[in-house]
């Protein structure tokens, strides 16, 4: 199945199950105010229906007939601001804060294009209620604003219609949703849907999604023909890849639900938006279970309870969602380990929007990847904060940790590696090794990283998770004698504030050969020190240490490490400067835990 057949099917669930998602000529639209109307076309009262529990009434949103309108002049079908319905707007009033009725520069024209298209449009109707709005069009005139007793907090918001008696709005009725079908019908060619295999209209433009990261904020398309480059056989735009108008409606509706944070379907990673779902299991009967199971999965993975649930669920969905996001456990036992995954990585390319990757997994296969990412970082000692986020570690390799500083591609990149199981992207590991060399800070996530990425490169355990005496690679060892000479010049100076490491760390992890021979002479010198001043058990041990590193390395140290080595390299600095050595004295515990205190 591909996005866009998955992406029609999902909409199809959704409408089953009875979710607000947009249907074809409708889009999500706030409505603050409902004017009432008698069968003769009189205005009865304008009811406030915003939420005023919230700091500002929030107006709520409902499913109204779309409107595409830019700078012109366009009013929208059985609902629009007051500007279009009454022809009066809100104007600053003598203290500069309440609004006033009033006209702008053009809300005259707005109020008469309104009235003009709906008397065109309902003109000749048996509906009583479709009657009743022809009735108030032709008989309202602006000035009878004051007279109306309607409240001024209504200018500007957006206005729809019901009639007396009746519970629903006049967008509602059966004659009004038949009439917004004709008008929306687009006269177009036919041709076989290339998602639905059905023969329909075929839809020239596709689409628009909004809440793509650094994608335009109107929206943009998921497929375009925007230049004739792209087209062939004097084909133009959407006939080049014929999609229906349903199957196109259907799948951006279905995307855009999923990019809406409210639905707590998407997450960033960098430039990356990624957005997931389940299927239903054709064997579920209703699908209470698979859609319940469903909301949990994606409130998991996106990081948040559904809004609905109760006290008990959201406690229940609550731990869950932690267990995703340090990857402990699968996250809801009603899961069944067959239930299939989407995820699908979107970025923004040049005016449209382009896939980053697209996996398709069952759960259980997708839990086993995330627990063998969760023991491919695992490393003693641990981080300060075991919790953390899985996809946390990419800013690690950001410019001052800093969101907009994560390279581009690597969040997609690295989502990839984790889900998939496959191997790390190889742009990760130059870019953990960089920022190491030129910010000196190497802490248990950066070192688990470079071990992560070389274990699964090689396909087997090269990095061990705690320090290894026995490792006899020459860079992981490089990396453990570089930490003991720092931690002489640590125990000889107590205080320093700047050791070998701010010096020599970048050097040292490139071109040992041209400064080893330099750092030895000085760590002999500050292990003199502290056998005279402070201690010679101290002393002793570093020395000892030392020499067992010195005896498994050759007598011609590497003039130059390869990136993997220089991995490696880090990855032992970071065992030996933060582990307790099991043969350590009092004394020698003293400075590891100190060490560790800095870590």
């Amino acid at each position: 199945m591909t996005i866009l057949q998955s992406l029609v099917a999902l909409y199809e669930r959704l409408e089953r199950r009875g979710e607000t998602i947009p249907r074809q000529g409708y889009a999500p639209v706030r409505i603050g105010f409902v004017l009432e109307l008698n069968s003769n076309g009189e205005p009865l009262s304008l009811i406030d229906i915003r939420d005023h529990t919230q700091r500002k009434p929030l107006a709520p949103k409902l499913l109204m007939p779309a409107v595409s309108r830019t700078s012109g002049i366009k009013p929208a079908f059985l609902w629009d601001k007051t500007s279009y319905v009454f022809g009066v707007t809100g104007l600053e009033g003598g203290d500069g804060r309440l609004l006033v009725p009033g006209q702008g520069k053009r809300t005259l024209d707005e109020h008469d294009a309104f009235r003009k298209e709906h008397c065109e449009a309902l003109a000749g109707l048996d509906d009583e209620g479709l009657r009743a709005l022809y009735r108030f069009l032709n008989s309202w005139s602006p000035d009878k604003w004051q007279s109306s007793g309607f409240s001024n907090d209504a200018l500007d918001q957006n206005i729809a219609f019901r009639l007396k008696g009746d519970f629903g709005r006049l967008d509602e009725r059966d004659a009004a949703r038949d009439l917004i079908v004709s008008r929306t019908a687009v006269r177009s060619t036919s041709a076989t849907c290339l998602i639905t295999g059905e023969v329909g209209p075929i839809s020239s433009l596709q689409p628009q999604l909004k809440g793509v990261a650094g994608a335009q904020s109107s929206g943009a398309p998921l497929v375009s023909f925007n230049a004739s480059a792209f087209e062939s056989y004097d084909l133009k735009q959407g006939a080049n890849a014929p999609v229906s108008e349903e199957a196109a409606f259907k799948y951006g509706a279905a995307l855009n639900w999923l990019l809406d944070r409210a639905h707590s379907r998407s997450f960033r990673l960098g430039e990356t938006t990624v957005v997931f779902w389940a299927d239903q299991r054709l064997d579920a009967g209703d699908g209470v279970e698979a859609d319940a199971a469903e909301d949990d999965l994606w409130a998991a993975l996106g990081g948040e309870a559904p809004k609905d649930a109760d006290a008990a669920g959201a406690a229940e969905i609550g731990g869950a969602i932690q267990d995703v996001k340090t990857l402990r456990r699968a996250p809801n036992p009603k899961l069944q380990a067959e239930t299939r995954v989407h995820i699908l990585g979107l970025s923004p390319n040049a005016g449209r929007i382009a896939v980053r990757f697209w996996l398709v997994d069952s759960f259980g296969h997708l839990k086993k990847n995330l627990d063998r990412h969760k023991r491919d970082m695992e490393i003693k000692p641990p981080p300060r904060n075991p919790d953390q986020k899985a996809f946390a570690l990419l800013y690690e390799v950001a410019v001052q940790r800093k969101a907009e500083n994560i390279p581009p591609r690597v969040g997609g990149e690295l989502a990839r590696a984790i889900l998939s199981g496959g191997r790390y992207p190889s742009t990760l590991l130059n870019s953990v090794v960089r920022r190491v060399r030129v910010d000196q800070d190497i802490n248990a996530n950066r070192a688990a990283l470079c071990k992560a990425i070389i274990n699964r490169d090689n396909d087997q355990e090269v990095i061990p998770v705690a320090l290894d005496p026995t490792n006899m690679n020459a860079a992981y060892r490089l990396g453990r004698l570089f930490a003991l000479i720092e931690s002489a010049q640590r125990a000889a100076l107590p205080g320093i504030k700047a050791t070998v490491k701010d010096r020599f760390f970048g050097s040292a992890c490139a071109t040992p050969a041209r400064v080893f021979p330099l750092l030895h002479k000085n760590a002999m010198n500050h292990l003199a020190s502290i056998r005279k001043e402070r201690s010679p058990g101290l002393a002793h041990w570093i020395e000892k240490e030392i020499g067992s590193i010195w005896s498994g390395l050759s007598d011609d140290l590497p003039k130059a490490l390869r990136l993997e080595d220089q991995g490696r390299f880090i990855a032992g600095y970071y065992h030996q400067r933060f582990s307790n050595s099991d043969g350590a004295s009092e004394a020698q515990s003293d400075l590891a835990s100190e060490i560790q205190g800095d870590a």
